[in-house]
Parts: structure tokens; sequence; C-alpha cells
């Protein structure tokens, strides 16, 4: 039987302990201990006062309301003892209960009227006599309560004790059920308090009294972790519909049971319940709280969201309010809805108290970011850090580095600086200063983000990505800051460190191209062969070999040069520097003088890009078509090359041969740009420019030519010839007497030879314009006495046989025509036609 267990327990358990107490359930916390009872819910009652009291529920405010008893008054109870609310009644509520004993009637009166002591015996008695008595029960229960009342703890759990052994049924072994309950559970004797609590539960016919007894049956059963049969007896006290002061513990305690088994969806139920019905604000706005993160946790994010606005809204506390609202734009920051907080940026700032607006603003400058707008974060962060210093931790602060750095702030240096001066995290210290030389890199001020990347390349608080990136940073700011020996320190070191990062190759390359700039050619060329063997299939291969001719070319090893540069064309024929390499091919075929080569690859070096090397390719297939006495092809190039000055020399060569072809004004076009570079004039430009104006009819200009020709003669062939440009246009000007002179200068500088004769030929056009006919013959026949050039000579008879007639000499003039035609018979046959 449950009641011989029972004394059996009560026998081995004689030590009093502490009574619990408990309060209102915290939102932050599922522990099932640190859900006490709120304050206005008392303990429960002590069983060693001497006050007389009854059975008691407790009401949420004010002094305690008795519990109800299980029985009534006796009929002979006085007027002031029933209306005292701590009598317990003798009788059951349906009516008195009949008895012909006298000593019952005496002991019944006596406890009426509150004279405990003396109705002791008189129960006693009564007991003794009638051991079959149907009043037993009752007189068993006001023994009991009156050595209670009377302070005699140990006789009266002693008669509650008999009372519940001998009765398993009624209103009075449920009372005394209730209190021996009482009794055990204040020395935490859990398991015989529960078997009371439940049995008072089951029997007692007063809803009062089975409410508090399911209570602390509930109670019992939770402290010995008997959490199903505690979450039955909770729920009857929820259950229990018009007044009910336990409403609200009962449905605290259960919440959290049910957090402890993980019952998350019950547990949300039951503190929805609490949130919509609790009587106490601050249990109603907590469990609201603890329902909304409770539906996050399971994924109800719409009623989670739902929950915190609706608290949010409601809340008349600023601190819970504020709990609420921060809540609903945590949950709309995870759930993506980052433009449902900006919009509520103006709203947030109104509703928020002081002293949450950090945490506010924080969620707020995220969501911000999270939708582009950098600015407007940055401003966020700005206010938390100038307007809540004390609350922005140290994460919001790296925030705000972040927007600082994605707007290119130039306060970002300066405030990872002061950042890093405050903090202790060391993960995000790293952090911090990985992003002062990201800035650093990107700014660009290489030198700075070297010193910046240096420490960080093996701080464990970076990610080993970071890490790698930060040394190939290093690498490349060093050398881009001109540190060439620290550049390929720390490329040799990633090379090493990182044999298979994917930036293992470029770290080769660059330490080749950084040699290269120091003039370690050797060395260059043994990292790019390394990067052509060792990573054949990256794409800095291609680089590789480039470079590779490049420096063969630094060495003047040509023939290795054009070797790498075909090897290069072989294997990436559509390669970004083909035409670089078809330049250098042609540059050197162009120095091995197989000129049409060189013409054919410059031409495609061109083509390919016309932006680098248009003017470069142009000027040397210039020169090839020079070499090759071009003059044609050469010409074509000349009027399209837009590069700057030709060479004088190939210019000269140009002028003349546009001279020769009586294309003077070609000619005289690519003459004049050298009179712009005094570097380049020279007698014979001079020259040949006086010639081609005089052809253009520019005589004065011709002759100032002849002049400056003349001037910069530097033997007397030169001269004389200067002087002959000049004679001939001052006879074209009809200035004869300067044309004498001229002429007498170059017949003085040349005594003999062609340019002698040429002299005294433009001396006869002298006389031939002075209208001295005869010494114009003798001059023209001079010439052909004295030269026998098939050019000059013809020239020199028909002129003097012209000159004859004027003078109406007509036989000499036949004879100087009879002699042409003996001396140069194809020269008077073209003549003739």
């Amino acid at each position: 039987m449950k009641q011989t267990a029972l004394l059996a327990i009560l026998a081995s358990c004689s030590a009093l302990t502490a009574q619990e107490i408990r309060r209102a359930t915290p939102v932050n916390s599922p522990a099932l201990e640190n859900y006490d009872n709120p304050a206005w819910v008392g303990r429960v009652p002590n069983v060693d006062s001497v006050e007389v009291r009854r059975a008691e529920l407790v009401k949420p405010m004010g002094s305690p309301a008795p519990l109800p008893s299980p029985v009534s008054e006796p009929t002979n109870t006085p007027a002031s003892a029933v209306e005292d609310p701590k009598n317990i009644r003798i009788s059951p509520a349906g009516g008195e209960r009949n008895s012909a004993n006298s000593a019952l009637d005496g002991a019944n009166s006596l406890y009426a009227r509150k004279l405990y002591d003396l109705a002791i015996p008189q129960y006693e008695a009564f007991l003794i006599s009638d051991s079959t008595s149907a009043a037993r029960d009752v007189a068993l229960f006001r023994l009991a309560e009156c050595h209670r009342m009377a302070g005699n703890s140990a006789a009266a759990r002693a008669a509650y004790e008999k009372l519940v052994m001998q009765f398993q049924s009624g209103e009075f072994a449920a009372a005394g059920a209730y209190r021996l309950g009482e009794i055990l559970f204040s020395e935490s004797l859990y398991q015989p308090a529960a078997i009371q609590f439940d049995f008072a539960a089951r029997e007692a016919k007063e809803p009062g009294v089975r409410l508090a007894a399911n209570y602390y049956a509930a109670r019992s059963f939770e402290a010995l972790k008997q959490y199903p049969s505690a979450q039955d007896h909770y729920r009857s006290v929820l259950a229990s519909e018009g007044e009910n002061p336990f409403r609200e513990n009962a449905a605290i305690a259960l919440a959290a049971i049910q957090l402890k088994e993980g019952q998350k969806q019950s547990a949300l139920q039951t503190y929805e319940f609490l949130a919509n019905s609790a009587s106490a604000p601050d249990v109603a706005s907590r469990s609201a709280l603890q329902a909304g993160r409770l539906a996050m946790e399971l994924g109800s994010m719409d009623k989670a969201l739902q929950i915190f606005d609706r608290a949010g809204s409601n809340e008349k506390d600023p601190t819970l309010k504020a709990e609420a609202i921060l809540a609903a734009l945590k949950l709309r920051y995870d759930s993506g809805d980052f433009r449902g907080i900006t919009e509520r940026s103006d709203e947030i700032e109104k509703v928020i108290p002081l002293s949450a607006q950090a945490d506010a603003f924080s969620v707020l400058a995220a969501a911000w970011r999270r939708v582009g707008n950098e600015q407007q974060a940055k401003k966020i962060y700005d206010r938390i850090v100038l307007e809540h210093p004390s609350q922005a931790s140290a994460e919001v602060r790296y925030q705000r580095l972040l927007s600082l750095y994605s707007t290119k702030d130039a306060r970002l240096v300066p405030e990872v600086d002061r950042f890093l001066a405050n903090t202790t995290d060391t993960k995000l210290a790293a952090s911090a200063s990985l992003l002062k030389a990201e800035a650093l890199f990107q700014k660009p001020d290489y030198a700075a983000a070297a010193e910046a990347y240096a420490p960080l390349v093996e701080n464990p608080s970076l990610k080993p990505e970071q890490r790698t990136a930060s040394l190939y940073k290093l690498a490349w700011s060093q050398d881009a800051s001109g540190d060439t020996a620290g550049a390929v320190r720390s490329f040799t070191a990633f090379a090493q460190k990182y044999p298979d990062d994917k930036l293992a190759a470029t770290s080769v390359l660059q330490r080749g191209l950084a040699r290269q700039k120091s003039q370690s050619y050797e060395q260059a060329l043994a990292d790019f062969d390394e990067v052509i063997t060792r990573f054949q299939f990256s794409k800095e291969v291609e680089i590789a070999i480039l470079q590779k001719a490049l420096t063969f070319g630094q060495l003047k090893k040509y023939p290795e040069m054009a070797s790498a540069f075909q090897e290069l064309l072989k294997r990436y024929p559509n390669s970004a520097a083909s035409a670089q390499a078809h330049f250098w091919l042609g540059w050197v075929a162009f120095e091995n003088k197989d000129y049409q080569q060189a013409i054919a690859l410059l031409d495609k070096s061109r083509l390919l890009d016309a932006k680098n090397y248009a003017d470069r390719a142009s000027l040397r297939i210039l020169l090839a078509q020079y070499q090759l006495q071009d003059r044609a092809a050469a010409s074509r190039e000349a009027e399209n090359y837009k590069g700057g000055v030709i060479p004088a020399e190939v210019v000269l060569w140009l002028g003349q041969g546009y001279f020769e072809d009586k294309k003077y004004a070609k000619a005289e076009k690519v003459l004049l740009p050298l009179l712009q570079s005094p570097g380049t004039i020279s007698t014979d430009l001079w020259l040949l420019i006086s010639e081609t104006r005089s052809a253009l009819g520019k005589y004065e200009e011709a002759s100032q030519a002849a002049e400056k020709s003349i001037a910069s003669a530097s033997n007397p062939t030169s001269q004389a010839r200067g002087y002959l440009a000049k004679a001939t246009a001052e006879i074209a000007l009809q200035r004869t007497s300067s044309a004498r002179q001229a002429i007498d200068q170059a017949l003085f500088l040349q005594p003999e030879g062609k340019l002698n004769a040429d002299a005294r030929l433009i001396s006869g056009e002298v006389f031939f314009l002075e209208q001295d006919y005869e010494s114009a013959a003798r001059a023209f026949m001079a010439v052909s006495i004295l030269a026998d050039d098939p050019k000059v000579t013809p020239r020199a008879l028909r002129r003097a046989a012209d000159s004859y007639r004027r003078a109406f000499k007509d036989d000499e003039a036949d004879k100087a025509l009879k002699e042409l035609s003996e001396r140069f018979p194809s020269a008077n046959q073209s003549a003739g036609t």
C-alpha cells in the first residue's frame, strides 16, 4: 500500500532542509533552477508555526487567503469562530455529521472555541472509546489540527499520518494528506510529499484544495525530476478555471520543464499562453520574448516576428520594449529582410530608448551595408562611436572600419591605428591590420603597404588564405616600392612555403621580373625557365617565354632572343605579345641584313598592334627599303609615316628621287622638315632644296638656299655646285650680274671637269639673256670642246646653234648641228623628234 510505504519513508527521513524558493522565469535562461516563483507567491506553510492556520492558497497580491476547509463547522460553533478566516470548519460542506458520542461533541465544541489544549484529550478519548465510528476521520483530522495549532508538531504529524493510514478516501483524509504533504515538502522529502499531494488532489472535493494539491504535487515531482508526472499536475493547475493564483507560476514551471526536456514546441505554446494571460506585466512581456525566441529556433520566423512586433508595439516598459524591437530587427536581418530594416530607420531612432540605441544602430548599419549603401552605413557607425562610445563594442568598431574601407574613406588608416591601440581582441586586431594593409595597397602606397603586410604573414589570428595573400602582396609591394632585394626574398618564401598554391607560378615569375629589374639576368632566366618547365600548363608560361626573350635581348644574345620569340609564337600563336615578338624578330632580321624578312615581320607587328608598333615598325621598314634602294616603296612608307623625323640621309635620298622623277612639290615637302632640326641640315640638303625650288619657279627662295649651301660647304666641289645653283636662280630672276659673279666663282673653284663644263654652259645662258649671242655661242661651243658628256654636250651644241642663228651666222649654226649629228646621232634624232 502507498500509505505503508509512506510510513517507511517517513521513518528514514528525519532531517529538515531549507525550503525551495522560486521566482518568475528569466527570458534568457531555460535552466530549471533559474525559474523561481514571483515574489507575490508565498512559501509552503511552516508547520512549526503556533499560529492557528488553515491549509492556504497564496494569492497574487496582498495577504495570503486561507484555503477552504474540506469540512464545515458543527452546529454549536459560535458565530465569531465561524467568521474567523483561519479556523477550519468541523463539518462537511454538505451538512453537520451526527454523533451520539458526547466526547466527540464536547471536543468539537472546544475546537470551535479554539480551546485546542482542552479539545485534545476529548478527541483522544473519543478515538479510544469508539474505533468504529463514522466520525473517526473527523476526530483524527481535528486532533491533528489541535496539536498543530497548539504547537505540538510531532503529535500533529503523527495524527495526520494515522489519518491517512486508516482512511484512503474522503475529504478529511484528503485534508490530512495535504497537511502531511506540507510537512514533508518543507523537509525536502519530495517523494512522500508527492504521494500525499497527489492523494489530496484526487480526493478533495473543494476546488481550492485540489488546485493547491495539484500545484505542490507538481512541485514535488519536479524536484524529483519526474518530469512527466510534474507536467501532468501543472497542466491540471492550468486547466482549473476561475480564481487561480497558481496559474502563472505553474505555466512558468511547466515551460521550464518543457525546455529542459527539449519539448520546444510545447514550451512555445506555454509561453504564448503566459504572454496572453499573465496578470503580471513583466511575466507576460518576458514570456512573449521567450516565445519569440523559441519560434525562431523552431524555424517559425514569421510567427516569431509577429510576436516580437506585437511585444514591441504594446510593451510599456522601455527596457522590454527595446528588447522586443531589437529582437525583431535581428530577426529581420537574419532572414534577409534588409530593406525592411532600412525602411524603419526613422522609426527605430524614435522608439528605441537611449540605452539600446547602440545595439539597434549596429543592426541598422549592417542592414545598410547589405543593401549596398555603405555611405549610410558609415554615418550610422559614426553615430554609434560618437554618441555611444561606451556601448560601441570592438566588433561594431571593426564593422565601422569595414565601411570606411568600402567607401575608400581617407580616415581609415588613422582609425585603424586608433582601433589597434584600444582593442585587446587579437582576431579583430589582425583583421583591422589587414584592412589597413589592403587600403595602402590600393592607394597605392606600396612602401607603407609592405610595412603593414610584414607582420601579418605569420599572424595566427588570420585565416591561412589571408596569411598566404599577405605574403604575396608583401612581395609585390616591396617590388613596386623599389625594395627589389626584399621582393626577391618574399617571392622566394612564398614559392617555398606554398609550392602548390595557385599563385606559386606567379611568385616565381615575379621573382624573375624583380631579378631582371636589378639586372641579375642569369638568375632571372633561371626563374623564367622554372616557370616554363615546372608550371608548363599555367598561364604564366606565356609571360615567362616573353620575358626570357627580352632578357636575352638585354644580354645582347640576339639569336637566343629570336629563338625564344619563335617558341612563343609557336606555342601561343594568338599571344597578346605576338606583335612584340614579330617586332623584335624583325629587328633581329634587320640587324642581320635580311631586309626582306625584316620588312615582312615588322609589317605584321604593326598590323597586330598599330598603337604600339606602327611608328617603330614603320621606321625600321623605311630603313630596310632604303637599304634595298626601293625608292618607290620607301616613298609610300614615308608619306604614311607619322612617327616623327625620318633620318636625314633617307630624306635626302627620297627628295633626290622625287627631284629626278620631276615630282618637285613632293621633293620640297619631304625635304623641308629637315630644316627644323639644325643637326640634320647639310650642304647637299640646301643644294637640293635650291634646285627643287628653282624647278618650282621659286627662284628667290632657290637663290637663298644656294647661298646657304655655299656658306655650309667645306670643299671646293660643294661650293662650286652651290654657286652654279645660285647662278641658275639668278638667271631666272634676270639678275645677270649676280649670275656672272656666281659663275666666275664656280669656274675658279673648278678649272676643269664636269662642273667646269656646267659653269660654261650656264655662262652661255647669261650671254644669251644679255642678247650677246656671239659670246653665248662661243661659251656653248667651249663646252662641246671641253666635255664629251652625252647629257651636257648635246645640249651645249644645240644652244650654240641657236645662238649663232640669232647672231645671223647660219653657217656656224649649221656646223654646230652637223657636229651634234655626227658625235651624238641619237641625241640629234631625239631632238628632231
